[in-house]
């Protein structure tokens, strides 16, 4: 991934840092592939967003920039008030390839918090969750991502952040994002 493409996808607003600090731990040559199953870094996802609908102001609503899961999932900035636009502070939206837009995050720093999990979200057309860590490993159905430790050590001390390591946790960040913005994120998307 180069840098000039993946700055392309911010429609000319401003990256957040610790965006551009996970880009460049994440094109560092000691990491050669996923440092989080819930989050990577990704270009050119506009499809899933236009597979929904190809109205330009919704499209024009959505920054996609990372995938979401293994399947195909997709994180997305919501540009909810374009008066005022401020990624740091824009709530972000999972995509789900099989359907399905839900609200994760009230802003970037929770979502990079979640993803120090590990854990990929479960997304459908009508239910979005992230699933119990604990029950996967019983079940032998966890794999960690290589390079996770170096995603918690560059969450602590290059983006200053807590990690959430519990379901408890991740669940608590989810169901807040949820109740201030899930209801104003379906009556913008049913007018389209």
């Amino acid at each position: 991934m180069v840098k000039q493409e993946f700055t392309a996808l911010f429609k000319g607003y401003t990256i957040p840092k610790e965006l551009k600090s996970l880009l460049e731990l994440q094109l560092s040559e000691s990491i050669l592939s996923y440092y989080s199953n819930a989050i990577y870094l990704s270009l050119d996802e506009t499809s899933l967003i236009e597979n929904f609908s190809s109205n330009e102001e919704f499209v024009s609503s959505f920054i996609p920039f990372a995938k979401a899961n293994s399947t195909g999932s997709i994180y997305a900035f919501w540009i909810n008030d374009k008066e005022k636009v401020d990624l740091n502070n824009s709530p972000v939206v999972v995509f789900g390839d099989e359907g399905g837009v839900f609200v994760v995050a009230c802003n970037l720093k929770e979502l990079l918090q979640i993803a120090a999990y590990d854990i990929e979200p479960v997304v459908y057309e009508d239910e979005f969750y992230f699933q119990d860590k604990e029950v996967l490993e019983e079940e032998g159905e966890f794999d960690a991502a290589e390079f996770n430790s170096e995603y918690l050590e560059w969450l602590r001390n290059d983006a200053k952040l807590k990690p959430i390591l519990t379901i408890d946790d991740v669940d608590a960040i989810v169901e807040e994002a949820q109740k201030n913005y899930q209801s104003a994120l379906e009556d913008f998307l049913n007018k389209f």
